[in-house]
């Protein structure tokens, strides 16, 4: 049972990190004289989270939720070059059910961003270059605030084991 909550967990983690979509029909247009500057991280959440894990012809269904505090992170977006990056630590309070056990655990994280290229892109800010962009709506942008999501809804073969994952994913920066 252990190995395949770890595994699980495992998976879940590198899909939500890994890979993530933009949301579509979004007009708010942007620019990057509004994106440059620096900002603080202030609100970190993944909503709605599920994933289930097929190893060896046995279905594990799993929820989880995850919700940051204790911020203490600064992100700065540069241009000429386009670069991202953030410096300080947050803590996260991950909830995951699995098999109708659930647990919590708090995981400390450091640098948010570490030093990547961004552009922007209407209402869509990317994060990376090339196979490693990852794309977030921004949903609101004023002068002290920006909010972000992306959601997941991925399939990958891991391990020997096929893992589906869904989750919405939100961070707020301000100035």
């Amino acid at each position: 049972m252990r190995k395949i909550f770890v595994l699980t967990l495992l998976v879940t983690f590198t899909l939500i990190n890994l890979s993530c979509s933009n949301d579509e029909g979004e007009t708010l247009n942007a620019s990057e004289s509004e994106i440059t500057g620096t900002w603080n991280l202030t609100a970190l959440e993944t909503k709605d989270g599920r994933s289930d894990t097929n190893f060896d012809g046995t279905s594990i269904p799993t929820t989880f939720t995850a919700v940051g505090k204790d911020f203490n992170i600064v992100v700065t977006f540069s241009e000429d070059p386009n670069i991202v990056t953030s410096e300080g630590s947050y803590t996260t309070v991950i909830t995951t059910t699995v098999m109708g056990e659930t647990s919590t655990e708090e995981e400390t994280g450091e640098d948010f961003f570490e030093s990547d290229a961004w552009r922007l892109d209407g209402s869509t800010l990317y994060f990376g270059t090339g196979d490693e962009e990852v794309g977030f709506t921004i949903t609101e942008l004023t002068d002290n605030k920006m909010s972000l999501r992306y959601t997941i809804d991925e399939t990958v073969d891991f391990f020997g084991a096929t893992t589906s994952v869904s989750a919405t994913y939100n961070m707020t920066l301000t100035k």
